[in-house]
C-alpha cells in the first residue's frame, strides 16, 4: 500500500512535463524577440539611413551602445536571474523593448540621439534580459542529459522570426513607412512579454515535486532499478542531477575554459551586431530594391534551422566545443562571401545562405550549452555575464569600426565585412586550440559514466 508521501509525489507529476512547455515558450519568444531585435531592425535601419539621412556610423554607434551597456549590466543581470529567477526579467525586458520600438517609430526628435536612446538604449538593453539570457536558465533547470538538444530546439523560433519578419517589415515599409514598421514591432514585443508572464517558470522542477529530464520520482523506481543501483555502489537510483557540480564564480574565472570563451567572444562577438544590421543596406548598395534585399537577407534563416537540428542531434553526444568553434569559422567564411558578392555575381548571395546560415544556427544554442557543460547551472547566467563584460571593449570598438569604415568607403561594406569575416575565423580557431573543459567537470562526467549516465563533454 502506498504511503502518504508517495501519494503526494504521485499527485504532483503532470501528464505533460513542464520543461517541454518552457522549450515551446522559449521558441515563441525567440520568434518574436529576435525577429524584432535583430532581423526587423536590419531592414528598418537601412531605411532610416536613407529616409532620415543618418550616417552608418550613427547606426553603428546606436548598436554598439547597446552592446556596451549590455556588457556592463550582463553580470549584475545574470546574478539577478540566477538568484531571483528568469521569468520577470524576461517580462520586463519585452515590455521595455516594446516601449523603445514605439518611441523610435514616433520619431519625436529627428536626430541620431533619439535612435541611440530608443533602440540603442531601451531595446538592446531590454532584449539582453528578455531572450536567451532568461530562457536558457530555465532550460538549464529542467534538462541535463539532453540539454544541448532542448537549447537548440528552443532557438528554432528565431530562425522563423527572421524568415518571416524581415520580408514582412520590408513590405510594411514599402507600403507605408519605417515608422509604422517600428511601432508594429513594438506591439509584438508586448505580446512576447505577456506570453512570458503567463507561461515561463520561475523555479526549478524540484520546486514542483519533479526532477530534471522528467526522471522518475523515488516511488516510481522498480525493484530491479533499485537493485541495479545498489550493485553499482549507489544508495539510490542515480540521475545526472546527482553528479553535476556547479563551479563557483571565482573558480570558473581561473579556468582556461573561461578565457578561451573570452577570446572567442572578443573576436567573434561583434559580427552578431553589425552583420545583420548592415546586411540589407549592403545588398541594396549592390543595386537591389529594399524588398529584394530583405529577401536575400532572409535566405539564410531556413539554413539556420538545419544548423539548430544538427546541434540538437549531436551536441549532447560529442564535445560542444567543436560545434562552437566550427560555428565561428563557418560564419566567418559566409561573411567573406557576402563581402565580395556583386549584382553580377548574385549567385554568391544564394551560396552564402548555407555557408553562413548552418553555423549561425549552431552558434547561439551550442554556445549556451557549452557554458552549462563547462561551468554548471548555478551561475549559468552570471559567469557568461562576467565574460561579456571583459570582451565588451573589443566588441564595442569593432562595431563602431564597421560603421566608420563603411562611411569612409562611400557606403561600401567590402572592407568592413572582410574584417568581420577574418575576426570570426580567429575566434573559431582560437577557441578550438585553447578551450578545454574544467577538470572538476571532467571528473564529474567520468564518475557519472561509472553509473551508466552519459553527460556532455
Amino acid at each position: 500500500m502506498a504511503t502518504q508521501a508517495e501519494v503526494k509525489w504521485a499527485l504532483k507529476r503532470p501528464r505533460f512535463f513542464p520543461g517541454y512547455w518552457q522549450v515551446i515558450m522559449g521558441s515563441i519568444n525567440a520568434f518574436i524577440g529576435y525577429g524584432a531585435y535583430m532581423y526587423s531592425w536590419g531592414v528598418i535601419s537601412s531605411e532610416i539611413i536613407r529616409a532620415e539621412k543618418l550616417s552608418r556610423a550613427d547606426l553603428a554607434f546606436g548598436t554598439a551602445l547597446g552592446r556596451l551597456e549590455g556588457g556592463l549590466e550582463a553580470a549584475p543581470a545574470g546574478y539577478m536571474i540566477d538568484t531571483w529567477g528568469p521569468k520577470w526579467m524576461s517580462v520586463l525586458g519585452f515590455f521595455t523593448a516594446g516601449v523603445g520600438y514605439i518611441l523610435l517609430g514616433l520619431w519625436l526628435v529627428k536626430a541620431a540621439w533619439w535612435m541611440w536612446l530608443t533602440y540603442g538604449f531601451l531595446v538592446t538593453l531590454a532584449m539582453n534580459w528578455a531572450l536567451y539570457t532568461s530562457s536558457n536558465k530555465i532550460i538549464g533547470w529542467y534538462f541535463i542529459k539532453r540539454r544541448g538538444m532542448w537549447m537548440a530546439l528552443q532557438t528554432l523560433g528565431a530562425a522563423f522570426g527572421g524568415m518571416i519578419m524581415s520580408p514582412a517589415v520590408a513590405a510594411v515599409i514599402t507600403r507605408s513607412s519605417w515608422n509604422t514598421a517600428a511601432i508594429i514591432t513594438g506591439v509584438m514585443c508586448f505580446v512576447g512579454g505577456a506570453l512570458a508572464a503567463f507561461i515561463y517558470s520561475n523555479k526549478p522542477p524540484q520546486a514542483y515535486g519533479l526532477l530534471p529530464d522528467n526522471a522518475k520520482l523515488p516511488h516510481e523506481r522498480t525493484k530491479e532499478e533499485l537493485e541495479a543501483a545498489k550493485a553499482k555502489g549507489a544508495t539510490k537510483v542515480m540521475t545526472a542531477d546527482d553528479f553535476l557540480p556547479d563551479l563557483g564564480i571565482l573558480d570558473a574565472i581561473k579556468t582556461r575554459a573561461f578565457w578561451s570563451l573570452v577570446w572567442a567572444g572578443a573576436f567573434g562577438g561583434f559580427y552578431a551586431f553589425t552583420f545583420p544590421l548592415f546586411l540589407t543596406d549592403h545588398i541594396r548598395g549592390l543595386g537591389f530594391s529594399l524588398q529584394e534585399s530583405a529577401t536575400y537577407f532572409a535566405l539564410y534563416f531556413p539554413m539556420t534551422v538545419l544548423g539548430r537540428l544538427i546541434v540538437a542531434g549531436f551536441a549532447d553526444r560529442y564535445n560542444p566545443k567543436w560545434f562552437s568553434a566550427f560555428a565561428y569559422i563557418g560564419i566567418g567564411l559566409g561573411v567573406l562571401m557576402v563581402a565580395y558578392a556583386t549584382k553580377e555575381r548574385s549567385w554568391m548571395l544564394w551560396a552564402y545562405a548555407p555557408v553562413y546560415g548552418i553555423p549561425m544556427g549552431m552558434s547561439p544554442s551550442v554556445g549556451n550549452h557549452l557554458n552549462a557543460t563547462w561551468f554548471g547551472r548555478k551561475w549559468l547566467m552570471t559567469i557568461p555575464g562576467i565574460r561579456t563584460l571583459i570582451d565588451t571593449p573589443v566588441v564595442f570598438a569593432g562595431t563602431m569600426a564597421v560603421g566608420l569604415i563603411a562611411d569612409s568607403s562611400g557606403g561600401s561594406y567590402v572592407t568592413s565585412f572582410t574584417i568581420l569575416g577574418i575576426s570570426c575565423l580567429i575566434a573559431g580557431f582560437g577557441l578550438q586550440l585553447i578551450g578545454t573543459q574544467p577538470k572538476a567537470m571532467q571528473e564529474a562526467r567520468l564518475k557519472a559514466r561509472e553509473f551508466g549516465i552519459r553527460m556532455q563533454g
